[in-house]
């Protein structure tokens, strides 16, 4: 059994590349935004040019249903995640969760869900709400994006009844997504080795620059067949804190170089050892098209809304 710091970080792992690359598996963004509040920068003060990137990769066809992972340290099964992908009229509605396995909870407990809804045209943010659990720790999110007005408005809380919301509204005269925009948007991109993509991303906190690296187009044995796949490494930095620039330890995505761009494998170094997510199965959607899942946003949302449309 690792110890309860190894498991903190599989933990995280699990959760970063989740929000890194909408898989199932995501918040590096959770763990690097706890800045204290002397060391912390507002949002609308970063000033910051990325490319305004559109899909790019004609072929690009996310295949829609779930995706079950499984993520292990040294051989140890410590987490599962599941990715659910919908397609509903202009939008695509992504379901991206994460939970440590019950013998790991008793060291670090984690039940970890994001829903996004983002343009099925563009890929760009529409909303998105997290709920995350960590150990007796409770915490929801809730983003707003308006592109039009080049605003964005979130909400934090530790509760739908948590009197001391968090309420950030700002302006952006850059293309920000939220980190589930940001990875479909990377998987629609051509990719040749050497190419670098930058992405201004939010958390409902906190600003990063993403830098996705494509390091190598190779064959892979998965699931006893040859896969074609790039390789993508990931670089995160928090624009946000003051705080010197966290190291970020070396992490390798396989993508399938089709037309899906499924994630197939995340190998990543910690502290001690590597952590594995591999895809496990997919499962196809049926023909029946179900509402979003809504996940609680704050009570007044009517309120933020209202905000959003003004100048």
């Amino acid at each position: 059994m690792p110890s309860r710091k190894g498991v903190s970080q599989i933990s995280e792992l699990c959760e970063t590349y989740l929000a890194i690359f909408a898989i199932a598996l995501c918040p590096l963004f959770c763990r690097i935004g706890s800045v204290l509040a002397d060391d912390y920068i507002s949002p609308e003060l970063v000033k910051i040019t990325t490319p305004r990137y559109q899909p790019e990769d004609s072929k690009f066809s996310p295949r829609l249903g779930t995706y079950e992972y499984s993520v292990g340290w040294e051989g140890i099964n410590a987490a599962s995640c599941k990715l659910t992908i919908q397609r509903q009229g202009d939008t695509y509605v992504v379901d991206a969760a994460a939970r440590t396995y019950t013998g790991v909870d008793l060291l670090y407990k984690l039940r970890y869900e994001a829903v996004g809804v983002i343009s099925a045209n563009d890929l760009t943010s529409i909303n998105l709400d997290i709920d995350h659990q960590e150990n007796s720790r409770h915490k929801n999110i809730a983003i707003d994006f308006s592109p039009t007005l080049k605003k964005i408005h979130a909400v934090r809380s530790k509760g739908a009844n948590d009197p001391d919301k968090k309420i950030l509204s700002f302006n952006t005269d850059n293309f920000t997504l939220d980190p589930i925009a940001a990875t479909f948007l990377a998987r629609s991109l051509n990719w040749q080795v050497g190419d670098t993509k930058h992405f201004d991303v939010f958390n409902g906190k906190s600003r990063y620059i993403i830098s996705l690296t494509a390091v190598a187009r190779k064959k892979i044995r998965y699931q006893g067949e040859d896969r074609p796949v790039i390789v993508i490494t990931p670089q995160v930095r928090n624009l946000t804190t003051t705080k010197p620039r966290a190291k970020l330890r070396q992490a390798f995505i396989y993508v399938s170089d089709d037309e899906f761009r499924e994630v197939l494998r995340i190998e990543s170094s910690v502290f001690i050892g590597r952590v594995i997510t591999e895809l496990d199965s997919f499962t196809p959607a049926t023909t029946e098209i179900r509402p979003p899942i809504q996940m609680v946003r704050s009570s007044n949302t009517d309120e933020i809304r209202a905000q959003m449309r003004q100048p």
